[in-house]
């Protein structure tokens, strides 16, 4: 019988996200959008300063624990200037909330406060949009600190609205499209309907049934799903519609999702619905003994995927 195998819980796989801020006042009409706004120059200053302020918070001192607590400050621990308008950097995201034992340190406490090391990058956009990608390693990431200390710090009249980055096709990726889930609600309004699968209900479409071009099918609506919330309910709608599915205007979709099956497994890709995580792409850099990831590649890695993948998908 061969030694024991200690199970490892190492993981070295750093991926990254993208999110961006945006100023959202709601209408008095219900039935319009809220208005969207972006930053000015001077409002994105004040992140700018504080990500470029690399002093290091004293962590012992409790009222500046209940600051990061709170969602009002982050450790940033490092700042670089890419160009102009284009910052990198480093920042500590905090844990804490639940008791954990450690074998050199003992039971720690669930009011301590734990540091992790995470990279960002940050850009405001032509339209005023504020852009930041942050990394994560393996599980551990922090884009909630950071979006509630930039809240923080852009607090006006106006709610400070982050927005999630989701690329369905980059998640389909070469998985094979097998089922097509669609929860649908249709509106009291519009009486004539009545008869068509009633009110509410799930259909479920499968490659099986579908027959040939479901792949093809699926491709398309992962192709258009990208924008807003509304953006991706029209562009869903108008898919469905010509696809002979079912015939569904686009306020009477409230979810979508396609199981996805690759290399014998079989995953759930979310067009609309529960699931409102941001795309994590994965970063080709080292990684050190320690779990530290190479700064310079992150910063090359994150600026790549920014403006190969990010930005297109944003801009349409």
């Amino acid at each position: 019988m061969g030694p024991t195998v200690a199970k490892r819980q190492t993981n070295r796989q750093i991926t990254a996200s993208f999110h961006y801020l945006v100023k959202t006042e709601k209408s008095d009409d219900k039935n319009k959008e809220p208005t969207e706004a972006g930053f000015t120059l001077g409002e994105f200053e004040k992140l700018r300063a504080r990500i470029a302020n690399t002093t290091l918070l004293d962590v012992n001192d409790e009222r500046v624990v209940t600051r990061i607590k709170l969602g009002e400050d982050l450790p940033f621990t490092h700042y670089e200037l890419v160009e102009n308008q284009l910052h990198f950097g480093e920042f500590e995201g905090a844990y804490y909330g639940q008791e954990y034992r450690n074998n050199k340190l003992g039971t720690i406490s669930a009011d301590s406060l734990n540091l992790r090391k995470f990279h960002y990058l940050l850009t405001r956009l032509r339209d005023g949009r504020i852009l930041i990608g942050v990394t994560y390693n393996g599980q551990f990431g922090d884009y909630e600190g950071v979006r509630q200390c930039f809240s923080h710090l852009l607090k006006s009249n106006a709610t400070v609205t982050s927005r999630t980055i989701k690329s369905i096709s980059d998640e389909i990726g070469k998985g094979e499209p097998v089922e097509v889930k669609l929860t649908f609600r249709t509106a009291r309004e519009r009486p004539e309907r009545k008869g068509l699968f009633g009110r509410s209900g799930v259909i479920a479409i499968k490659s099986t049934e579908y027959g040939d071009g479901f792949g093809e099918e699926v491709a398309k609506m992962a192709k258009r799903a990208k924008g807003t919330l509304f953006d991706r309910k029209r562009s869903i709608a108008a898919l469905v519609k010509s696809s002979a599915m079912i015939e569904l205007d686009d306020d009477d979709i409230i979810a979508v999702t396609a199981l996805v099956r690759e290399e014998g497994r079989t995953r759930t890709v979310y067009f609309l619905g529960e699931n409102s995580f941001s795309t994590k792409y994965p970063l080709n850099v080292t990684v050190s003994t320690n779990g530290k990831a190479n700064r310079s590649e992150v910063r090359s890695e994150l600026i790549k995927l920014m403006r190969t993948k990010i930005i297109p998908l944003i801009d349409g």
